[in-house]
């Protein structure tokens, strides 16, 4: 069955007690500052998806700020980080029952990353990240 877009769309809260153990040092790694990693690990964020054809939508807001980012599914664009600023290139596809995010070069030092989002049950994702060598997750309820 593919990704539920629709199922996506809600607001969301990180459940920072289920995040795996090596969660604040994987994104420390990454270059995201410790302080920036703690925000993460405790954030809300309302959520507003759609799919129409290959053009998945995205809105959002976190921390008091609205982002939103429109791709075509399995081309590459940009999209804002809320985390440091800046824009990153993604590739966003739909493998499966993943929602999965292919960054080709996350940090500016050549480290890619790949975020593969699925849903546990209706009410909670469960996010995977790797870099390649490192891995790590973290899972958000519905509020």
């Amino acid at each position: 069955m593919p990704f539920p877009v629709e199922k996506f769309c809600g607001t969301w809260k990180a459940e920072r007690e289920s995040h795996s153990d090596n969660f604040s040092r994987f994104w420390e790694e990454l270059g995201i500052p410790a302080e920036m990693v703690q925000k993460m690990r405790e954030a809300t964020f309302r959520l507003n998806a759609s799919l129409s054809g290959d053009k998945f939508t995205f809105m959002y807001e976190i921390w008091g700020k609205q982002h939103e980012a429109t791709f075509i599914l399995g081309v590459e664009g940009e999209e804002g980080d809320p985390l440091v600023g800046g824009k990153r290139r993604v590739t966003y596809v739909i493998e499966g029952d993943y929602l999965v995010a292919m960054y080709p070069d996350y940090n500016e030092s050549g480290t890619a990353m790949r975020l593969s989002s699925q849903f546990i049950d209706d009410d909670t994702i469960r996010t995977v990240m790797t870099d390649g060598e490192h891995e790590c997750c973290g899972f958000f309820k519905r509020c």
